[in-house]
């Protein structure tokens, strides 16, 4: 019986070859689904949602300590100028442009490198009749900061309209994608107009500035507010700057607030309706979004996009390890925790990148998607060719070992080792007693149809006994115990199979008349001891089987019988392990062909406790042996007469009587010391 367990290294190799199919296979599916024209929808929001989760994973990094400061028209400035903060008159939202003056004025006293508004202008005001917007126009130009102005650019290379008189406006794009929920990437130029932040790092730097692309994914430091209230970048309530600009003493404003920095001027207020979302919070202030663009180009602070190439690569790299770890093993759950670790690896990666000091985003949805679809193909490959091949290995255990062992060894082959493994077993071999006469004498179709029957019932007992049926050698049967499952009474399943093969061939008599056979007997030997186990042979066959000396001696005893006459023969070492649960008697010393050393060679007789004739009959024999080895020949003949009245038909009492017999007639030589030495196997 071969059992080709472990596979070559070109069937491993054949392994991988198909996890790389498999996975490129699944790969190219999932590119394919990303651009598709519904799915594609759903595997970007699948990015989205991974993007903005990555984001979480990120530690916050404080802004307060950097460049740009935020006046932000918040709901405190909202209340005070409604309930007359300036000179005790009361204004509601839009304020007087004046204002704005008064406060670009003071930051320019204060030494501000640049100053920005994020509040659009472009209309006239109910406080126009007034000279308003002339009046914020002449403060706007006496100020030496560079001032940028918001316009929503809706014409290409064309400003929208900005209507404050001032002498030269540096105009700027105010338009953030509001197509998208959550707001990723900003534009640094608007259809050919430069975007606030463009305008205003220009303005802060004092030279002309071109971003190195006209758009990219925004670098955000941290949410516009935590939990306990701290936000990323320094905050000052316009009303306490209108307040510090006139002068009042209760405003906690001090110029050293906004020397060297940029000033971004809006309003965070859901009252004035400039409220985003970031994938750090769900609720953004615009002109926050306008301060970590600024932040991004004055630093370089970038999310960086792997390239297409190097995510499909890395993509296609995790799919084949996810299939090889699963294709590969047989327990299911190292295939399950393969899957998963390739799952964390990709994750992992992915994570490790964009939490490092430099964001790279690796567009997660169309690896995973192919991941996944390469784990599920994979287990879908794995079972039907495991599956396949487990069908393949019951039904060839099936014709050495019982079902049940079987269905043991498909659940874990790993018992089935190649090579060999050194291990206490015990191993029977069968013979029948005159088949090569009986051969000679059937036509062929007989004898095929007679063997085919008599080793159908012999080894189903082997089977029933949990016994391996290792091989047929013509009419013999060579089966063991104790592999390739671990049984510590397999010398008792081997005694208890001898007598079964025993009593069944007595039964069989008719049917074997009918077949052709008249009176078969089987002969039985049974060794136990150490053996090597496993699959041994060459690269081109190899066989299940078990080699050593125990083996060698256990087929002697089969053919030792004849000089018993007897038919189940152990050797010492199984006599030794069941002599408490059967009934055995040690026929002699002998010394078999090809071993120097005698051994104790005993019968077995029966199962169980012996009652008082069979205890007769094996103390009668035994004590006649022990004469007969000091040559005390009359007392040995008389204790076998005496055991042959009772027991006629006791073939190994009948054959120490006719030895002794012959030994009157030839005396042994003087050393001899009662082995009985076999001249044949």
């Amino acid at each position: 019986m071969r059992f080709p367990l472990r596979l070559p290294a070109q069937h491993r190799g054949y392994k991988w070859l198909a996890a790389a199919t498999i996975a490129s296979l699944a790969f190219l599916f999932a590119l394919v689904l990303h651009r598709a024209p519904r799915v594609s929808i759903a595997i970007g929001r699948l990015d989205e949602v991974l993007y903005d989760s990555f984001y979480r994973l990120r530690k916050p990094v404080d802004r307060q300590a950097g460049p740009v400061v935020i006046v932000a028209v918040d709901d405190k400035s909202l209340r005070a100028i409604d309930q007359g903060y300036v000179n005790g008159n009361a204004y509601g939202w839009p304020w007087p442009r004046d204002f704005w003056g008064e406060i670009v004025t003071y930051l320019n006293a204060c030494g501000a490198r640049a100053v920005a508004f994020d509040v659009l202008f472009s209309e006239r005001t109910v406080y126009s009749r007034d000279g308003d917007d002339d009046v914020f126009a002449e403060k706007i130009d006496a100020v030496k900061v560079p001032v940028v102005f918001a316009t929503v650019v809706t014409e290409p290379q064309k400003p929208g309209p900005f209507v404050p008189p001032v002498r030269k406006p540096i105009l700027s794009a105010a338009n953030i994608d509001e197509d998208e929920e959550v707001i990723r990437i900003y534009n640094a130029s608007v259809r050919g107009v430069d975007s606030i932040a463009s305008s205003t790092v220009a303005a802060y730097t004092r030279q002309p500035f071109s971003p190195s692309s006209p758009q990219f994914r925004l670098h955000y430091y941290g949410p516009h507010q935590a939990k306990d209230g701290r936000r990323t970048f320094n905050y000052y309530s316009a009303a306490n700057v209108i307040g510090a600009a006139l002068k009042r003493p209760d405003t906690g404003v001090r110029p050293e607030m906004f020397r060297d920095k940029i000033v971004l001027i809006g309003a965070i207020s859901a009252g004035t309706y400039d409220v985003k979302a970031s994938p750090l919070s769900p609720q953004c202030p615009g002109v926050e979004i306008q301060a970590t663009a600024i932040e991004n180009l004055l630093n370089g602070h970038f999310v960086h996009l792997i390239p297409p190439a190097s995510e499909g690569a890395f993509g296609l790299m995790v799919c084949v390890l996810a299939a090889g770890g699963v294709i590969r093993p047989r327990q299911v759950s190292i295939k399950l925790l393969a899957a998963i670790l390739a799952v964390l690896v990709l994750f992992g990666v992915a994570i490790g990148m964009f939490t490092g000091r430099t964001i790279h985003w690796l567009p997660m949805a169309t690896p995973l998607l192919g991941l996944i679809l390469s784990i599920v193909g994979a287990f879908a490959y794995s079972y039907l060719t495991e599956d396949r091949q487990r069908r393949l290995i019951f039904r060839a255990l099936s014709q050495a070992v019982s079902p049940e062992m079987a269905a043991e060894i498909g659940r874990n082959p790993a018992v089935l080792k190649l090579g060999g493994e050194r291990r206490e077993m015990t191993v029977m071999f069968t013979d029948v007693a005159g088949f090569t006469d009986l051969s000679e004498m059937m036509e062929v179709e007989n004898l095929t149809a007679l063997m085919n029957y008599y080793l159908e019932e012999m080894s189903s007992i082997v089977l029933d006994a949990k016994g391996y049926v290792d091989k047929y050698i013509g009419d013999s049967i060579m089966s063991f115990w104790n592999a390739p499952l671990n049984q510590p009474d397999h010398a008792l399943r081997a005694c208890r199979a001898a007598l079964r093969i025993q009593r069944r061939e007595q039964a069989m008599q008719a049917e074997l008349r009918k077949l052709g056979a008249k009176n078969l007997l089987t002969r039985i030997g049974i060794n136990s001891g150490p053996m090597a186990i496993g699959n041994m042979g060459s690269s081109l066959k190899f066989a299940y089987t078990v080699l050593g000396d125990s083996v060698n001696l256990a087929s002697r005893l089969e053919g030792a019988n004849k000089l018993y006459g007897s038919q189940i023969l152990l050797a010492h070492s199984t006599a030794e392990l069941v002599r408490d649960a059967f009934v055995v008697r040690q026929l002699d010393m002998l010394r078999v062909k090809g071993k120097n050393k005698p051994m104790a060679v005993y019968e077995l007789m029966e199962e169980g406790t012996a009652d008082a004739a069979l205890q007769g009959r094996v103390k009668g024999y035994e004590a006649a042996l022990g004469f007969y080895r000091t040559q005390r020949w009359g007392d040995a003949e008389a204790l076998l007469k005496d055991v042959l009245k009772e027991f006629p038909h006791d073939a190994p009492v009948a054959a120490l009587a006719a030895r002794i017999a012959h030994l009157r007639e030839d005396p042994p030589p003087a050393d001899w010391d009662g082995v009985y030495v076999a001249k044949s196997k």
